[in-house]
């Protein structure tokens, strides 16, 4: 999706708030969610090189092996119905971390990830009673920090960073209201692009249990996803020529307890 396409759908967006919104009754007052989570995640995607495409694939067992520090964190503020939500994931890797059969023989790799996403939007009214959508416009960005490390050779650093726009739905549904009360399906739904990718998207399914007044428990799965191809802005940095490209994922579990007020 290019620049022209996020446009659309930020009208688009405008356009639903201004029909759905209008006979909605109004929340009043503030709403906060801070909630650190654990995202088990792995990686999975393709690149195609010079003609020739690989295959790769990492499970969340073979990341944490290298891991050095890790964290994430969602937080959510609430005005009456306007929304700002953030989120971010740390991971640092280290191959010196590995097992000694599964390092690098001649250097050792460590990689900082630092992943962004902030959004801003307006709350309206779903179909049934309890239900409502957040729809946002944010950013995403992606910095990443290589340190490669020849024995012998010396160290070469490298940063980059990849920033688009984005468009986000966060359904909030209460599920079976009758019988559990505090249980509701809360999923953020994502696509964008334009920027510095091709195209960037975002599935995640989860639910969401308050236990008490102020303790929420979120419980689900995550999926983050980049296309890159050799028209992108950064192609230059990410060595691709125009027919190549690359496509990754990174998905997994989540389990968080957060505060809410």
């Amino acid at each position: 999706m290019k620049g022209n396409g996020i446009r659309i759908v930020a009208v688009a967006m405008l356009m639903a708030v201004s029909t759905m919104a209008f006979a909605a009754e109004e929340p009043t007052g503030w709403k906060v969610e801070v909630t650190p989570y654990l995202w088990m995640a792995g990686i999975d995607g393709d690149a195609t090189l010079n003609g020739h495409k690989v295959n790769f694939d990492r499970s969340f067992s073979d990341i944490l092996d290298a891991t050095d520090m890790g964290g994430s964190l969602l937080g959510v503020v609430q005005y009456d119905r306007f929304v700002f939500v953030g989120q971010v994931d740390f991971l640092s890797l280290n191959t010196d971390n590995l097992d000694t059969e599964d390092q690098p023989e001649n250097g050792s790799l460590s990689t900082d990830t630092l992943l962004t996403e902030t959004a801003v939007g307006y709350q309206i009214d779903g179909w049934a009673e309890g239900q409502t959508f957040d729809l946002l416009i944010g950013a995403r960005n992606l910095h990443i920090e290589n340190e490669l490390e020849g024995f012998g050779k010396g160290k070469v650093n490298r940063d980059n960073d990849v920033t688009d726009p984005i468009f986000l739905v966060r359904p909030s549904i209460p599920v079976f209201p009758s019988k559990i009360e505090g249980l509701r399906f809360n999923p953020t739904l994502g696509i964008g692009g334009g920027g510095d990718s091709k195209m960037v998207y975002e599935m995640q399914p989860q639910f969401q249990y308050q236990i008490n007044e102020n303790i929420a428990a979120r419980v689900g799965y995550r999926v983050v996803g980049y296309k890159f191809d050799g028209d992108n802005a950064k192609n230059e940095d990410l060595n691709l020529t125009k027919d190549d490209e690359l496509n990754f994922e990174l998905r997994g579990l989540i389990i968080g307890i957060g505060v809410t007020f």
